[in-house]
């Protein structure tokens, strides 16, 4: 970098600039793929988060038609259904929990994100294993369809989170603005 004599005051700036640009060499640009990653897993805990809310809700409105119609046992078969809409809606809330803290951790390029991701994602995989093989016992082409559109979306995570240059994004030192 080339100093020429000028006024304090442009010196200054010629100095602060190529500081500024110095650092932005230094830091790692955010691959596409993990932003979109990253976005795919902050929409899924957006619904997961919805559809935890609908269970309790759901699970409660079900109890109270039930108890309404005022049936024997049906005070039972009430209280089964609002505590299963809302155990069903606090592991719905778990799951929207993890994606968000997981798109974070991909947005900020933190390590422990891609791999808890490619761990989590694998395990996704296998789980979605049983509702592939049970399409074919009882065949639905929209069932076949939606397993294998996520499978493959699931693999391509992985496999994109494995690759050495989305590898070589998490592993750059992150620069921090130093603190007063």
């Amino acid at each position: 970098m080339k100093i020429y004599p000028l006024e304090f005051g442009k010196l200054w700036i010629q100095y602060a600039a190529a500081k500024h640009f110095q650092e932005e060499e230094m830091r790692m640009v955010r691959p596409g793929g993990v932003t979109a990653i990253s976005i795919l897993w902050f929409v899924l805990g957006g619904l997961c988060a919805c559809f935890g809310i609908l269970a309790m809700v759901g699970g409660g409105f079900i109890a109270t038609m039930l108890n309404q119609q005022g049936q024997a046992g049906s005070s039972g078969l009430a209280g089964i259904l609002a505590g299963l809409g809302a155990a069903l809606g606090v592991l719905f809330l778990l799951f929207a929990a993890c994606y968000v803290v997981m798109a974070l951790g991909l947005w900020k390029l933190k390590e422990w994100a891609r791999i808890v991701g490619v761990v989590l994602t694998a395990i996704a995989v296998l789980l979605q294993l049983p509702g592939l093989f049970s399409t074919f016992t009882h065949f639905s082409p929209g069932r076949l369809l939606w397993s294998v559109l996520w499978i493959a979306i699931d693999c391509l995570i992985i496999v994109y989170l494995l690759k050495p240059e989305v590898k070589a994004a998490f592993q750059v030192p992150q620069i921090r603005a130093a603190s007063a």
